[in-house]
């Protein structure tokens, strides 16, 4: 029964609508904001309707390109400020993109439970004393993240790690089930064991 209420929970929580989360499928004022901020600057011709559109998305990865940076079509607050946005800046969403990226290395193809857990050993372990302070430098104990182009959904599940979002509690590991030691004792899921 605890297990059903746990899904239930995530369930409602990565059907709800986050906001300022500027990726494909996004939807918010600030996306307004940054359609008009890619119109002025040359980019998009498209609505001002704050909705984060595929047209959208292209008009930030030619802005991109043009910029040098990679094309992944995630628009972050400093790529948006670089445009003159008026939007205020949040840290969270610089590490919301690359810990995004970690999971697409990870687990790109995993469900959204599978994406949850992973993201929220890198959220558990910056309360740990035996981790960095710093969601950039966990990711490098995990291997590191590289550029990628970022589906919504591990987008999204950095995003609800970072807001609280903890399916196994306060796991601190997880490694491919195939591969992990017998004694290890944790929760299975999407080929993965995690555990304290």
């Amino acid at each position: 029964m605890k297990r059903f209420f746990t899904v239930f929970f995530l369930f409602l929580l990565f059907c709800t609508n986050t906001k300022a989360l500027f990726y494909p499928g996004a939807e918010s004022y600030e996306v307004r904001e940054l359609q008009q901020s890619l119109y002025r600057a040359g980019y998009y011709g498209g609505e001002w309707d704050g909705k984060y559109t595929e047209q959208v998305c292209e008009a930030v990865k030619a802005y991109q390109r043009d910029c040098g940076i990679y094309p992944d079509g995630i628009c972050t607050y400093a790529l948006a400020h670089s445009l003159n946005a008026d939007i205020k800046y949040n840290k969270n969403d610089e590490d919301a993109v690359k810990l995004a990226r970690l999971l697409c290395r990870v687990c790109k193809n995993g469900d959204r439970l599978t994406k949850a857990a992973v993201a929220s050993v890198v959220l558990n372990r910056l309360e740990s004393p035996l981790f960095p302070d710093d969601i950039p430098s966990v990711i490098n104990t995990l291997g590191g993240a590289f550029p990628c182009d970022i589906p919504e959904d591990c987008m999204r599940a950095a995003y609800e790690a970072i807001q609280g979002v903890k399916p196994y509690g306060g796991i601190l590991y997880f490694e491919d089930a195939g591969k992990a030691d017998k004694s290890v004792k944790g929760a299975k899921h999407g080929g993965f064991v995690f555990y304290k």
